[in-house]
């Protein structure tokens, strides 16, 4: 029943945010643009993020989402666009705006040959955090992150999930107004994840903005994420998990055979292919009807799925694709 409450009280928090968003906002990036050859990564790409507002972009690899937090995040120059932080334009005053941001790339990036304090307190003095002040900011973030009885150990004498944790913490240690995550669980153990969402809420409560990406939706449930849906370098759908399903609401059946069906036998069925030997209608035909409409190619029915309104099935609905939650 607390969790309930909580999470009752953290929506209503969030709603009141949502309600004055356009006059208070730490992240405004509009109109982001970036090629790579041929490759267009962003095509004209906004995003808002508001002080204790947790924003998930979902894309599948390749959808922009990476390009989008390096361009914010000042480490990569936009073909076209802007982006101010606080109301700094982040491309003039890279110092300034470095020192409101904390971003964990993909891939972990500690010092081994650091302890977890040292690598903690290093981070800090690169945001700027005072030399007095390091040490208790380093015990808290530690603290809240499960490391404090590993803070005097090398971080290359650590496992994976106590070095994910630390990598998190590192972007986090200066109480950053805007905190980027990027596919921070990936390759976690279960309490590794427990403690980073705990720790992304906890920011949240406190007033940070934070941009998380993340194929596992189940971890944008948890942490009552506003949403941001890329494809192809483009913002396509934003908003709360109600808001979308409502927008996007999608049910039907999907199905795989043994063999493809021929072209009128997909027209007949009402059907669209999807990819290989799985299909799928978008009509509130049972199960059974299915297979009655099947005829003798259910013999050939290797597996059938409802489509439930979810997040899952409004990525489906708005890019025409599943989230791959597998992938990394």
């Amino acid at each position: 029943m607390a969790s309930k409450r909580s999470n009752f009280n953290r929506r209503k928090s969030f709603d009141a945010v949502r309600a004055v968003v356009n006059d208070v906002r730490v992240l405004v990036a509009r109109g982001l643009t970036k090629s790579y050859g041929d490759v267009q990564a962003l095509r004209g790409a906004d995003l808002d993020v508001a002080p204790g507002q947790i924003t998930a972009l979902l894309g599948r690899n390749g959808a922009g989402k990476t390009t989008m937090i390096s361009i914010i995040a000042g480490l990569l120059q936009p073909d076209s666009g802007s982006v101010e932080l606080g109301g700094i334009d982040v491309f003039s005053n890279l110092d300034a705006a470095a020192k409101l941001t904390g971003i964990a790339p993909q891939e972990t990036g500690v010092y081994g040959v650091l302890t977890v304090r040292e690598n903690l307190e290093f981070f800090a003095n690169l945001a700027g955090v005072g030399r007095t002040e390091r040490a208790s900011a380093a015990a808290e973030v530690a603290d809240q992150l499960g490391l404090t009885e590993l803070l005097d150990r090398r971080a290359g004498k650590l496992s994976g999930g106590e070095q994910r944790r630390l990598h998190t913490g590192c972007a986090l240690v200066h109480r950053p107004q805007l905190l980027m995550l990027d596919e921070p669980t990936v390759g976690a153990d279960v309490a590794t994840r427990a403690q980073l969402i705990e720790s992304v809420r906890s920011m949240a409560n406190e007033g940070a903005a934070v941009i998380y990406t993340t194929h596992y939706l189940n971890e944008v449930e948890a942490l009552d994420a506003d949403n941001v849906i890329i494809d192809a370098g483009q913002v396509l759908a934003r908003g709360t998990r109600e808001e979308l399903v409502e927008e996007h609401r999608l049910s039907g059946l999907e199905f795989t055979l043994d063999a493809p069906l021929d072209a009128a036998e997909v027209e007949r069925l009402g059907a669209t292919n999807t990819e290989g030997n799985t299909y799928r209608t978008t009509d509130d035909r049972p199960i059974g009807a299915l297979i009655a409409d099947l005829g003798s190619q259910s013999e050939g029915l290797l597996g059938i799925e409802s489509l439930r309104p979810d997040l899952e099935t409004v990525f489906l609905a708005v890019t025409g694709d599943r989230l791959d939650e597998g992938a990394s």
